[in-house]
């Protein structure tokens, strides 16, 4: 695990170990190569030829570090993901326990400010609904930042840690509240007023967290 994991001590373990931490300077360089043109250009304009050539490097190069472009891209998506879930779990360290929601609205502020990794990952997801590895990727972190959502609120039972069953619906409606906001943010960055729906999460969040407190404990109370 990363240094930064290791420092935040998150109550939530990250589940996509970084990338860059065990390859060598020249992986490395093909990788941050990869991302670029992904972010600049697209998917299609990830290819060997390109990524060789923006890296500095031969094709024998990508091949021997990652075998193909589909090994190549899914260390981009690991990467990518990495970097949020390491901002998730250092924002989960450091959350004051008395504006738990103006904390995750922050989170998800600052997750959709990141229009570079965002426009990646988007601009990947058509092709990961048809191959199996990168669809098995991207979808292991939905679960996490459910759970992470939920953590965030303070919506764990005080004495067990657990996040209970009937809440996880909430955890996974926040993540799919963020999606949709990235895609109108995508489509139109200057007309799209990100601020407005962003306070109204806040806004609902904040009336509902007494009742969802008190299911918190309720369901911890009856396990």
């Amino acid at each position: 695990m990363s240094s930064l994991q290791d420092e935040a001590e998150p109550a939530l373990g990250i589940p996509v170990e970084n990338p860059l931490s065990s390859l060598p300077v020249t992986a490395q360089k093909i990788l941050s190569a990869a991302r670029k043109l992904l972010v600049e250009k697209g998917y299609d304009a990830v290819t060997l030829e390109k990524v060789a050539a923006e890296a500095g490097v031969n094709k024998a190069s990508i091949r021997y570090n990652f075998g193909n472009k589909a090994g190549l891209v899914a260390s981009v998506v690991d990467s990518v993901i990495h970097e949020e879930f390491i901002h998730g779990a250092e924002t989960l360290a450091t959350v004051p326990t008395d504006d738990r929601v103006r904390a995750l609205v922050e989170g998800k502020r600052h997750l959709l400010a990141a229009t570079d990794r965002l426009q990646g990952l988007f601009d990947i997801l058509p092709h990961a609904l048809r191959d199996e590895l990168l669809r098995q990727r991207i979808w292991s972190s939905y679960p996490w930042w459910a759970e992470q959502n939920l953590r965030l609120l303070g919506l764990e039972h005080p004495e067990t840690g657990a996040c209970p069953a009937e809440l996880a619906g909430l955890g996974s409606l926040i993540s799919a509240v963020v999606d949709g906001l990235a895609v109108q943010s995508l489509l139109e960055p200057e007309a799209f007023d990100v601020e407005r729906p962003l306070r109204a999460l806040e806004f609902l969040l904040d009336a509902a967290m007494p009742q969802l407190k008190g299911m918190a404990t309720a369901a911890g109370d009856g396990v």
